[in-house]
Formats: C-alpha cells, sequence, structure tokens
C-alpha cells in the first residue's frame, strides 16, 4: 500500500451511461486484489476513494457513477488528464470455491474484478445482482458470461421483480455454495449477512463505495 498521491494520466474512458464511466489508469501497483480501493484526486477539486473495478493486462479501471458534486466534475475528466492516486486501501476479498456474489447498486463494481479473478482460476461461482432499473446494474454482459448471473430490479425492467436479497435463499437452496461475497448499500448487507448466517455459510462484505 502506498500512502503517497501519485498522479497518473487517463489512458482511456468508457462511457457506461450519461451518469456512469469508467477510468482507466496504468496498474500502480503490482498486487492489487478485488475489494480494494483507491483515494482519487481531481486537482483543485479533492479527493474521493472508489473501488477498483478491473485490473487486466497491466491497467486499473475505476468505475465511477455521477451521484454529487465531486463525481459531477470527474464526468468532465478526458483522456490524457492527469488524477491523483492513492493507495490501494482496505483488506479486499479472499478466494473460494463454490460462491454466490450477491451485489447492488454501484457495490456491484468490485465484484466484477472478484469474478474475473474467479473465473480465471477456475473456481466455480454464480452472481446475484440488483438495482433499481436496468440501468444500475453495471457489467451486464461480463457476469453473463464469466458464470450463470440472476439479475434482479425493482421496476422488473431487467430480470426478477423486487429486492435481490428476495431471491438469495432461493439461489442457496438451489445449490451447494460454501460462500457468500456481498457488497452494496448497507441495509441490503445486513439482510445478506442475515441470510447467510440463516444457511451457515461464511461472507465476505465490501461497503458501496462511491462518493459525492
Amino acid at each position: 500500500m502506498s500512502d503517497q498521491m501519485k498522479t497518473y494520466p487517463v489512458l482511456n474512458i468508457k462511457s457506461h451511461s450519461p451518469v456512469m464511466k469508467s477510468f482507466y489508469f496504468r496498474q500502480p501497483e503490482p498486487d492489487i486484489q478485488p475489494g480494494r480501493f483507491f483515494n482519487v484526486w481531481l486537482p483543485g477539486v479533492d479527493e474521493k476513494p472508489f473501488s477498483v473495478s478491473d485490473v487486466f493486462q497491466g491497467i486499473m479501471e475505476i468505475t465511477v457513477k455521477a451521484v454529487g458534486p465531486f463525481t459531477r466534475k470527474l464526468m468532465d475528466v478526458r483522456r490524457g488528464d492527469l488524477l491523483g492516486l492513492r493507495g490501494p486501501f482496505g483488506r479486499g476479498f479472499s478466494h473460494y470455491q463454490h460462491a454466490l456474489l450477491v451485489g447492488g447498486g454501484m457495490g456491484i463494481v468490485p465484484l466484477r474484478y472478484l469474478a474475473r479473478q474467479l473465473r480465471q482460476r477456475g473456481f466455480h461461482f454464480e452472481v446475484l445482482l440488483g438495482g433499481r432499473c436496468r440501468q444500475d446494474i453495471s457489467f451486464q454482459t461480463d457476469f453473463s458470461e464469466w458464470a450463470p448471473t440472476t439479475f434482479v430490479t425493482d421496476d422488473g425492467s431487467l430480470g426478477y421483480k423486487g429486492l435481490v436479497t428476495d431471491y438469495m435463499l432461493d439461489k442457496i437452496r438451489e445449490s451447494r455454495f460454501s460462500f457468500v461475497y456481498s457488497s452494496g448499500p448497507e441495509a441490503m448487507l445486513v439482510k445478506v449477512m442475515d441470510l447467510a448466517a440463516q444457511a451457515g455459510l461464511d461472507y465476505e462484505i465490501s461497503f458501496e463505495r462511491y462518493m459525492k
């Protein structure tokens, strides 16, 4: 971990929606675990923490949703601009076989990188993702290609209608999972921990990391 702020040029930017973008940087540290995060510094503005959404072939991706003044200013950043990175921070996820990944909202972001690593290790896992609507669930194609994936939305615009935790026990009963990973808003995580405990499953959680 580096507590020193270093500046990096933005190598590329991918727009997922009018309010969500991914920013790509040269990988700043050799070993970045899924679930860890960096403080991103926008010169002259502020710095805030964001989870790593992927690391692949020496490139690190951080995905941001515009939800307030700071993140809206990040939407104006262009390729070649310099941003400060400090980190990585946090413990990160472990790696377990036969896992269920449960994500909600922007908490889906760090699970994407975890899913890539589990797939690369040849581990079996399944994914359960929820959001208010279709646009709230990021990286749908990646998750669907890497593992059996179930989508749940509040308005029914993608997959089942309801809350992601409404379908979690059914998923646990259908398959022999040994572990649960979850990332998302606090209310969802409290329910996930309760359901995992009822099923006798160990778990690791990460609170949703996007800042205003």
